[in-house]
């Protein structure tokens, strides 16, 4: 099993003077660096007959090129001897489109996300190259904030609210990255990753459960406190209904996207795991918010959902159950 650490970041955020300080200070062991051109296939690289070129080695690390396909990369890359790989996409690689590829790949474990964000000008990426700069946010477990000594606090302050506002579950650092002790920044990378994001941190079957009743109760409660504003009398249990179904049926990320799209429009809350094509699913609604993210296998899907007025013929046809 090799261990893949993703560091990405906009154009000159400074991701190539933080994977040094990593490689310099000895934190891997055997590590690989993977630096990537994605994007369309040019001239050049059909005249590269492989998709991964070694330019060196540094500090005991092996340093390589990719231009053109990542999994033809991550296949050669098993045949050297190394335990860690790292990949320092190019400034406008797709952070999802790169984990999605790695996590596919059952000889791979996906560690870590870190995006270096270039602090001051985080807000202009972030109106103008949306989709790039956003997306490397959203899939970060943990942002580095460089340049930042030129900030005022104000600034600073709605830096990182805008990429709190992206990503709330990251871990954010402010401090002077290259002042810290590689080791301390390493663990801390290390500790942070986000539930469920790709692999192993899902709830079981059981845990949800419990979750759902809990929430299920809160639900109760909340209708306690607020029943008069809604002009009903009815007993908690008959204002909100709770099921839970099992399925063993898969489903891709498109197909569950626009099944969770339908179900938000009937219910207050639904949670749950799904078996996919390619990998499993745990999705979440929660009012307006749809959160879908691939989960480790599962032996049989679980949906449950709460709804003031559940239906249930709707809920099967929509899941196929």
């Amino acid at each position: 099993m090799i261990n893949v650490y993703v560091i990405s970041g906009f154009l000159g955020s400074g991701k190539t003077t933080l994977i040094q300080k990593l490689i310099n200070d000895k934190v891997f062991v055997k590590p690989m660096l993977i630096e990537n051109e994605f994007g369309e296939v040019g001239i050049d690289d059909l005249l590269l007959k492989d998709s991964l070129e070694v330019i060196g080695i540094n500090s005991g690390c092996i340093c390589c090129s990719l231009k053109g396909d990542l999994k033809k990369a991550l296949d050669t890359i098993k045949s050297y001897d190394i335990d860690s790989l790292i990949i320092e996409p190019s400034g406008v690689g797709k952070l999802s489109e790169i984990n999605k590829t790695i996590v596919a790949d059952k000889d791979l474990k996906l560690v870590f996300d870190v995006a270096m964000v270039d602090a001051k000008k985080a807000l202009s990426y972030h109106r103008n190259f949306k989709e790039f700069f956003d997306d490397q946010i959203i899939m970060a477990d943990t942002i580095v904030l460089s340049k930042t000594e030129d900030l005022d606090d104000a600034k600073k302050a709605e830096v990182v609210g805008m990429l709190k506002e992206l990503n709330d579950e990251a871990l954010i650092i402010e401090e002077a990255y290259l002042k810290m002790d590689s080791k301390k920044l390493f663990a801390l990378f290390n500790e942070h990753q986000k539930v469920c994001d790709c692999c192993g941190g899902c709830l079981d079957d059981e845990e949800l459960l419990g979750e759902l009743k809990k929430l299920k109760e809160d639900l109760d409660h909340h209708h306690h406190d607020h029943h008069d504003h809604h002009h009903h009398h009815h007993d908690a249990d008959e204002v909100f209904i709770s099921e839970a179904y099992e399925t063993s049926n898969s489903y891709d990320e498109d197909e569950l996207q626009g099944i969770l799209k339908v179900l938000k429009e009937e219910v207050v809350r639904a949670k749950g795991f799904s078996k996919g094509k390619d990998h499993d699913w745990y999705f979440d609604i929660s009012g307006d918010d749809i959160a879908l993210r691939r989960c480790q296998k599962i032996e049989k899907g679980i949906i449950v959902v709460i709804a003031h007025d559940l239906d249930e013929k709707k809920v099967k046809e929509l899941f196929k159950l």
